[in-house]
């Protein structure tokens, strides 16, 4: 179960971290946008949290799995 969540927290953190890199890339003024509109956070703010939550599911991750 361990496994799966910080397998899952791992992609979806890295898949809108890439999403926000890439939008940032696309449009540099979407820095300063929201990230959707019912959530007032801003673009930058969701891409350090995802990067954030990427990086310490990858690590829950791997000591499950060396724990076996």
């Amino acid at each position: 179960m361990k496994i799966a969540a910080s397998k899952t927290a791992f992609v979806f953190g890295l898949l809108v971290w890439i999403y926000v890199i890439a939008m940032q890339i696309a449009h540099p003024e979407s820095v300063s946008w929201t990230f959707t509109s019912w959530l007032r956070i801003r673009m930058d703010f969701v891409g350090e949290i995802s990067f954030l939550i990427s990086i310490i599911s990858f690590f829950v991750w791997q000591l499950v799995t060396l724990k076996k």
